[in-house]
């Protein structure tokens, strides 16, 4: 069941105001308001906008499982990073893997 209270942390994480937020996903602020007071519904196509233009896994934001983001997990037991920590984190995670393809290409192109 969709939990109005899953976008709401999602745009106080952001730390947006209900004006912005409802501008990023291309709807009007009372609506958006509204929305987080329970007594509208946001359309297919924000809901769409949310999970594109802030990156949230689509099972999270549906259902409230799963999902990589990691301040969105409720256990004490995890380390919770930014979301720029985690993209630098992935970035060099790609880079350190580009380097050693491009090694193992080089290996292999001397046999």
């Amino acid at each position: 069941m969709f939990d109005y209270q899953r976008v709401r942390r999602l745009r106080e994480h952001l730390q947006l105001s209900e004006t912005q937020f409802a501008k990023k996903i291309g709807v009007a602020q009372s609506t958006y308001h509204r929305f987080e007071k329970g007594t509208a519904s946001l359309t297919a196509e924000a809901i769409s906008e949310i999970i594109t233009e802030f990156d949230v896994d689509p099972y999270w934001l549906l259902v409230g499982h799963g999902g990589d983001e990691p301040e969105f997990v409720d256990n004490a037991d995890l380390i919770t990073i930014s979301k720029n920590e985690y993209i630098d984190l992935q970035r060099k995670a790609l880079q350190n893997q580009d380097e050693r393809i491009a090694e193992l290409e080089r290996e292999l192109g001397k046999k």
